[in-house]
């Protein structure tokens, strides 16, 4: 990598990590303002949905594109476009008066996100070596962590402050001042850099991904609303096909593909990404579904539902540390089925808290089931994605880190809006029920799956190469 014989200064780090929590804050700070931005924009269930997923949608399907424009126009370049976008566009959310205005934001949200996040790793791994390149990977990752409790907390308080009268909107604009302190600064400190070859750019690739996570990410979300939508539905199949031919003889003409089939032959990896499904879909809808219940039917305020995730941002940050010295004694597959196990029971006491408590509900009663969850997930993660790359060569470890990440976030969308149609549908039988009825249906994929990641275990840790623990680590 091409670096300019620059290396990243501290307070260039510090700009870096506060562009990486833009984008990671907006997954979860919309969560506490939903039921007021609902009313605000007169929008049922299926509109808050969308509002979730297709900021996760644009960023699943360009963060591979946007990882190599970065590699071959400059990251640092790439980077400050992302931020000048992701400005712009949280201008278009906040002021938003419509649900189309709100979507439309939130769609290119998600593209200047994805423009953002890969160069920031990247820029870390091109500026810098030894002990000051694996503390500031370890900023990265505890980053990433508290960023879900951060977001929660931050949302909450600002849409409780109510300044100026802005109320939910505020969640939108505490983005613009952020983003003109990283153009203020950025371009004097933040070192640019590029890949030593020029990456081809797989435009048909992110194209043919992005058809296909629409055809079923539309009519999961709007379909109970407009049953014509489901129409889409059958549409996924030859999407799914053409993407794989299209992406089959990009790999034969060595044109580097957005997703190589090759990949999917490599033992281990489909197991890891099974896994990583489980995780961010179960995790994604839970998030959603209970901030929702919480706010429309037990009537918390933006404050009180964001305090009721704060055991889970904390216990996932936990978890992030612990999980590896935990999968060197129990291996990989233990590891997951552990979390797994944690997942599960917190889903459960969930479901209880709903229908034991009911309108009397208080957000310390969260504190076990959410710490449980978060601490769960934190375990599952990691350990699918080590599984993931346990055989992949280091020549495909970026790649394989992309299709890791592009799914990640295509199943959170999908998540948020498979259960928030399943709870949907449901409301009408009490919210208790439809509660029950969601949170049971990611019981039910949380079973499934771990079961097939059990019985998939093999009879003795397998040891991680070297090449592959630096892939895991990148």
């Amino acid at each position: 990598m091409t670096a300019q014989n620059q290396s990243l200064s501290p307070f260039a780090l510090l700009l870096l990590v506060a562009g990486q929590l833009l984008p990671q804050i907006d997954f979860s700070i919309v969560n506490v303002a939903l039921d007021v931005m609902g009313s605000a924009l007169q929008t049922h269930e299926s509109g808050l949905v969308l509002i979730v997923a297709l900021y996760a949608l644009s960023f699943a399907t360009l963060i591979a594109t946007g990882a190599r424009l970065g590699d071959r126009y400059g990251r640092k370049r790439i980077f400050m476009l992302g931020i000048i976008g992701f400005g712009i566009t949280s201008a278009i959310c906040g002021f938003a008066t419509s649900i189309t205005a709100m979507l439309a934001g939130r769609l290119l949200q998600g593209v200047f996100g994805a423009l953002m996040m890969p160069q920031i790793l990247a820029t870390i791994h091109a500026t810098l070596t030894g002990e000051r390149h694996s503390r500031a990977v370890g900023i990265y990752t505890a980053v990433a962590g508290l960023s879900v409790a951060f977001g929660q907390m931050l949302g909450g308080w600002l849409v409780s402050a109510n300044i100026a009268g802005l109320g939910w909107r505020l969640a939108f604009f505490i983005n613009i001042p952020v983003c003109v302190l990283i153009l203020a600064f950025g371009s004097m400190v933040i070192p640019e850099t590029k890949a030593d070859h020029q990456p081809h750019m797989d435009i048909s690739g992110s194209a043919l991904l992005a058809l296909s996570l629409l055809c079923l990410l539309i009519p999961v979300a709007m379909g109970q609303h407009w049953p014509y939508l489901w129409l889409l539905l059958p549409g996924l199949f030859p999407a799914i096909y053409w993407l794989w031919k299209t992406e089959t003889r990009k790999e034969a003409a060595n044109a580097q593909p957005l997703l190589p089939p090759s990949l999917f032959k490599t033992p281990l990896l489909l197991i890891g990404l099974t896994g990583e499904i489980a995780v961010t879909l179960t995790y994604s809808g839970y998030i959603f579904i209970t901030a929702f219940c919480l706010q429309s039917q037990i009537h918390f305020t933006p404050m009180q539902s964001g305090n009721t995730f704060i055991a889970l941002g904390l216990s996932f940050f936990a978890g992030s540390l612990l999980s590896k010295p935990i999968s060197q004694r129990l291996g990989h597959f233990i590891n997951f089925n552990v979390g797994c196990v944690m997942t599960f029971a917190g889903f459960i006491l969930t479901i209880g808290l709903f229908r034991l408590f009911g309108q009397n509900l208080q957000a310390y009663d969260f504190l076990l089931a959410t710490a449980l969850i978060g601490f769960g997930n934190a375990l599952m993660i990691t350990a699918a994605f080590r599984i993931a790359l346990t055989h992949v060569t280091q020549r495909h470890a970026g790649e394989t880190s992309s299709l890791i990440v592009t799914l990640q976030q295509g199943c959170f969308a999908l998540g948020t809006a498979a259960v928030g149609a399943m709870y949907s549908a449901t409301l009408s039988q009490g919210y208790q029920a439809a509660i029950t009825s969601a949170t049971g249906g990611l019981c039910v994929v949380l079973l499934l799956i771990g079961v097939y990641i059990f019985t998939r275990r093999p009879r003795q840790v397998t040891p991680v190469s070297p090449a592959n623990a630096t892939a895991m680590t990148d």
